[in-house]
């Protein structure tokens, strides 16, 4: 487990360099990252499927670079692409392509359902917090408008 989370990092500190984020930005996303995956791990352990794992992994980084951005002052989806790295599902959606070229059509079915679930809880995760940030940034500016009045 620490080598998953120290190769998380290291994953997450590569990206974060090659999309020239700042020295001021690079610790802040790969840490992201690092958390992301510890989170991942954490969930799987608990819950033995692919769905919800992800979904709490992209939770935990999309809320990660929302609060990120707002106390470095930079854009988010910088800290939550990069957070983002680790969950990518390169191993399963190999799994999925190689069995289809080979047509083993069952294995790629179940591989590609898994794959698909493993994508699914992370979008899903990323457009709840972005869903409700922006719902309560606009009951905030309606708020901070009807005080002025």
């Amino acid at each position: 487990m620490a080598v998953q989370i120290v190769t998380a990092l290291l994953g997450s500190l590569g990206f974060a360099m090659m999309f020239n984020l700042g020295r001021r930005n690079v610790i802040p996303a790969a840490i992201n990252g690092m958390c992301t995956w510890i989170v991942y791990i954490l969930v799987r352990n608990i819950i033995d499927d692919v769905f919800i794992p992800s979904l709490a992994a992209s939770l935990w980084a999309a809320i990660y670079a929302e609060i990120a951005a707002r106390v470095m002052k930079a854009p988010a989806n910088q800290y939550l692409i990069v957070g983002l790295v680790p969950l990518l599902p390169g191993a399963p959606l190999y799994y999925t392509l190689s069995a289809a070229f080979d047509s083993e059509w069952e294995m790629a079915k179940s591989s590609g359902n898994n794959t698909l679930l493993f994508v699914l809880g992370i979008a899903v995760g990323i457009s709840l917090i972005c869903g409700f940030d922006d719902i309560i940034r606009k009951v905030y500016k309606r708020f901070k408008e009807r005080e002025k009045c």
